[in-house]
């Protein structure tokens, strides 16, 4: 009988697309995270790590390393205070900043010194810059309100580098109450009013060109041209010196000079006018954008620095 033969196969295992969820492993490794945070394992290893941007302190030079790689001399000052010290001829490429190239430029001999006065610390932020010529200027460092910085002349307390207008009126012998009014009638729209006492000097709020002269209904007036696209125009002037300055249109004034004085009354006025740009501006804001700080912070200031 003949024995048939057929191929065996084996049955095929299949194996499961799906895996089984490793939740014991899971647990285990978040409780030792949870070690690990507890530990503060987390915060040493954040630690060890260098951050970007931040440089090894050890690494940085020294200010009087920085201070002699811009060909300056160093001195240790008491308080923790250094000073970086130059002498000023043709050349000021050495000088490390803008602010010390712009003060070296208002030099008026063949030669002049700068002094940067600064935390030893910080030696960035200055405190004071003294600049030596044939006179002697202090230019403050000081903090704003917000933090800020700014710098002002010690001697006119004026922001510096910019304007510094001054009061147009001067004070006769005569002696002025506490009420006196000298802020101006907001109610002008175009001009501020000044009040003073009578026959009271009034000069020029900066130094500049005479545009025009003439008389209007106000009474006597001077228009200069102070530069910066800034004018002023005081009407209402009772006279002119006439015989201190020369009032024809291009003839040169500074802040010395008299161009008039306000009626002989007990109380007068004259009227200012100041454009920047063609625009009017009050005087009072024209005045504190000069002056950012007053007087009692500047002497605060020095005293603190020991100026």
């Amino acid at each position: 009988m003949p024995v048939e033969f057929s191929e065996y196969r084996c049955k095929r295992k299949y194996k499961s697309g799906s895996h089984k969820f490793p939740l014991f492993r899971l647990i285990l490794l978040g409780l030792a995270l949870l070690l690990a945070y507890y530990l503060g394992f987390f915060s040493m290893v954040v630690e060890m790590l260098p951050l970007p941007g931040a440089d090894d302190a050890s690494d940085k030079p020294s200010w009087k390393v920085t201070c002699e790689k811009h060909s300056g001399t160093a001195f240790d000052l008491d308080g923790n205070i250094g000073q970086c010290s130059w002498i000023v001829r043709d050349s000021m490429v050495e000088l490390p900043n803008s602010f010390l190239r712009y003060v070296a430029s208002l030099r008026r001999g063949s030669a002049s010194s700068i002094h940067w006065v600064a935390p030893v610390g910080d030696f960035s932020k200055a405190l004071f810059v003294l600049h030596e010529d044939s006179v002697s200027s202090a230019y403050l460092h000081i903090p704003m309100a917000d933090s800020s910085l700014v710098w002002i002349d010690a001697s006119t307390g004026c922001r510096f580098p910019g304007l510094c207008p001054k009061q147009p009126l001067g004070w006769s012998s005569l002696s002025i109450s506490d009420d006196f009014d000298f802020s101006g009638q907001e109610a002008l729209l175009a001009m501020d009013k000044l009040r003073g006492i009578g026959e009271a000097p009034v000069r020029p709020i900066l130094s500049g060109k005479v545009l025009a002269t003439g008389k209007d209904s106000l009474g006597y007036f001077v228009e200069i041209d102070h530069g910066y696209n800034v004018t002023s125009k005081m009407s209402g002037l009772f006279r002119y010196d006439k015989d201190s300055v020369s009032f024809e249109p291009g003839s040169w004034v500074d802040l010395h000079t008299l161009v008039g004085r306000i009626a002989p009354r007990d109380s007068s006025a004259i009227y200012l006018t100041i454009r920047r740009n063609g625009h009017f501006v009050r005087w009072n804001e024209f005045f504190a954008e000069s002056h950012p700080v007053d007087s009692a912070k500047i002497s605060k200031f020095k005293e603190q620095i020991g100026l």
